[in-house]
């Protein structure tokens, strides 16, 4: 993985480490309210302390606690969502965005509170906070959309060790060229095609074999009648080349040193 998209995978668990701090501020918050501990944390999100509030109000006008506990459980289910995006992303990273689509929908909320209340200086750090969490979960987005077609475990191998990754990586592309396995025999059918420099690279697909093939030369294949996820790769003149199948054959990806260059969704 290059530079850049290291940058981006760092921004991605960035954000995911902050939806963390959301979920867990949360539900402290709303712990501490709901037994009146007199403390109020500010880092919060607000749609769940909201609900709590609401079904408290409700429990005290109509003298049930069964709105107390109601709205306890709905304030709850709702950081379970938060919770459960933070747990998906790591394999789904698609999940980054469901969390800013919640969480925008948590400050419009925070807004219409501050314009119907009345804004006070105590709401400067709420303030800061709902901008913080803003701003890291549209990294994260970005991050997501950058890194898509990278695989979850080359993303962990990648932010467990940088460095290393990074020193490693050169030394085994420098001087090494993988052996070919044939000529291309030019049938079957092409999935996915592109150039790089003076690289011609393709994926085809005949008779039950996947076939990447670099300048018309055949260096790695998969056999198999149904298709399922796999990974192509070649050395060919100081480049790592990959070809990728994700998605059940759906998505075809070709990459140069860790580097995307193509991307095509197959219909059949």
């Amino acid at each position: 993985m290059d530079t850049a998209m290291k940058q981006w995978a760092m921004k991605f668990k960035r954000a995911r480490s902050n939806l963390l701090l959301v979920v867990i501020f949360t539900a402290a918050n709303l712990l501490l309210t709901a037994f009146n501990a007199g403390v109020y944390m500010l880092f919060s999100a607000t749609g769940p302390q909201f609900v709590f509030e609401v079904g408290r109000g409700l429990a005290e006008e109509f003298q049930s606690t069964a709105f107390l506990v109601a709205g306890l459980i709905i304030a709850f289910i709702s950081i379970g969502l938060y919770f459960l995006c933070w747990l998906l992303a790591k394999r789904r990273r698609a999940f980054i965005l469901v969390a800013l689509i919640f969480f925008c929908i948590d400050c419009l909320l925070f807004v219409l509170l501050l314009l119907s209340g009345g804004f006070e200086v105590s709401y400067l750090l709420d303030i800061v906070f709902h901008g913080w969490i803003l701003f890291s979960l549209i990294s994260g987005t970005r991050a997501w959309a950058k890194l898509r077609g990278v695989s979850a475990e080359d993303l962990d191998a990648a932010l467990q060790n940088p460095a290393e990754t990074a020193a490693v990586q050169p030394q085994i592309a420098e001087g090494y060229h993988s052996a070919p396995l044939r000529l291309d025999d030019k049938k079957g059918r092409i999935l996915i095609a592109a150039d790089y420099e003076d690289l011609q690279i393709s994926m085809k697909r005949t008779r039950g074999l996947t076939e990447l093939i670099v300048n018309d030369t055949v260096y790695d294949e998969v056999r198999g009648i149904v298709e399922r996820d796999y990974t192509l790769t070649a050395y060919v003149q100081n480049n790592k080349i990959a070809g990728m199948c994700k998605s059940g054959g759906g998505i075809m990806y070709l990459y140069v040193n860790d580097v995307l260059i193509a991307q095509k969704r197959r219909l059949y």
